[in-house]
């Protein structure tokens, strides 16, 4: 088959199973310190990308993210926890599903955070001036069910019942859509030049095609031969997370003191 033809058809069947997590991340299997360290560089840089967001809205009253992105990583986190829960239960109390259930929890909290004060800080950015407070968590509430819904019905679609195949999804996401949202704004408040790295870290991170957290555990489903569109998606994912910190060079510097009267945290 060529290369051309394995882009066009020759897609991999198939699950991809708690089974593989513990045959590649128990202690003292080959090639164990490698896949520990790419789960590792995947949570703690998937950590950042909120733990930022969180001291940029504290302090500008303004965030990197579109509403509808919490509600989207709200909604996958949350099955998150059910799913790296169920698994922990029924395959031996594997020690990295917990870990990964309670990093899932963790998410969710923070993401809960930003979209309170989305409402609150943000919500003549995100509603028309004098929205009420209830419809404004209604909306939010139903962003977040019908992506709950449809993720599900993905990663059904999909044959993932560990969110393996789905996950990387929003890594795509975070790469790509911080940038478009501050070109779109035209301005630099709400983002940092760290968060920019940061997104470019990621990219890196995720879409490397020696040592990614998804290959360490999948490689059957995540290596260059067997996906070669995950690394191209990743080439884009990097090409956007650049562009974006170079959007954020080219636009103004932040005022001493934000609207809100407080001084950035982060430039």
């Amino acid at each position: 088959m060529g290369f051309i033809e394995h882009l066009v058809s020759g897609y991999m069947p198939g699950d991809c199973m708690p089974q593989d997590f513990i045959d590649h991340l128990t202690p003292g299997v080959p090639g164990f310190g490698a896949a520990i360290t790419a789960v590792a560089l995947a949570v703690v840089f998937g950590l950042l990308v909120y733990i930022f967001p969180i001291i940029i809205m504290e302090t500008e009253h303004i965030g990197p993210y579109p509403l509808w992105l919490h509600c989207f990583y709200f909604a996958a986190d949350f099955m998150g926890i059910w799913v790296f829960l169920d698994a922990w239960r029924k395959y031996q109390h594997f020690y990295l599903f917990l870990l990964l259930c309670i990093g899932e929890a963790v998410w969710v909290g923070m993401e809960t955070y930003c979209l309170q004060r989305a409402m609150t800080y943000e919500k003549d950015v995100n509603w028309k001036p004098g929205t009420p407070f209830g419809k404004r968590l209604t909306e939010i509430i139903l962003l977040i069910l019908i992506f709950y819904v449809s993720l599900n019905y993905l990663r059904f679609e999909l044959k993932d019942p560990t969110m393996w195949k789905f996950w990387p999804f929003t890594q795509v996401l975070i790469t790509v859509v911080p940038g478009l949202t501050m070109e779109k704004r035209g301005y630099r408040s709400g983002n940092a030049r760290i968060l920019n790295i940061c997104f470019i870290c990621v990219a890196l991170v995720t879409f490397n095609p020696w040592c990614n957290m998804w290959l360490a555990v999948a490689p059957d489903y995540f290596s260059w031969t067997a996906d070669p569109w995950y690394y191209i998606t990743g080439i884009v994912c990097l090409f956007f997370a650049i562009r974006g910190e170079v959007l954020y060079e080219k636009l103004p510097e932040k005022t001493d003191l934000m609207n809100c009267g407080k001084k950035p945290a982060l430039k």
